[in-house]
């Protein structure tokens, strides 16, 4: 399983789900799947295929145990492409969050809510939001942030997450 998994997440052209959905239907229910996964986030040829395979676990109402969401915490310094760090942030809010991933993950939030992509900034924003509502003691910081970026912030699509972002912690 793991290196047709591997051939498969390596050779993904970025565009088309169909390989990545099938591959999901033929691995996901075999022993050590998501550990397998879990660890191709972390291989650069695999991370976009890998993290979007993730998103696609969690978007069916999948979950990852404690020690593999820790794990998989300790790979964002290792994400390079947009789009990896896109998914991961998509899928951000279906994650358990130890202590010890509380800094380093603040600090990749914090980094992306200025990045160059605006898909990327959008969903940072929000990412920022379920962050402060785990760990209330950033709320405040989390709301300015968000005002900041919400005044400098020219894309529309942003706009609206942002607006979305503000209106969870005002909850």
């Amino acid at each position: 399983m793991q290196n047709g998994l591997e051939r498969t997440l390596s050779s993904w052209d970025g565009k088309a789900t169909a390989p990545l959905e099938q591959a999901y239907e033929t691995y996901r229910n075999e022993p050590h799947f998501l550990e397998h996964l879990v660890d191709l986030c972390e291989a650069p040829t695999c991370q976009r295929g890998a993290t979007w395979l993730l998103k696609h676990h969690f978007d069916r109402k999948g979950q990852l145990s404690d020690e593999l969401a820790a794990r998989h915490l300790t790979a964002i310094p290792l994400f390079d492409h947009w789009e990896t760090k896109l998914h991961f942030l998509q899928y951000f809010e279906h994650l358990r969050i130890s202590a010890d991933a509380k800094v380093p993950l603040n600090r990749f939030i914090e980094s992306e809510v200025t990045s160059a992509n605006k898909f990327v900034r959008a969903w940072a924003c929000y990412a920022l939001a379920i962050f402060a509502l785990r760990f209330p003691e950033h709320k405040e910081h989390a709301l300015d942030t968000l005002k900041q970026a919400g005044n400098r912030e020219t894309a529309g699509s942003v706009k609206v997450r942002i607006r979305k972002a503000l209106e969870k912690l005002d909850k």
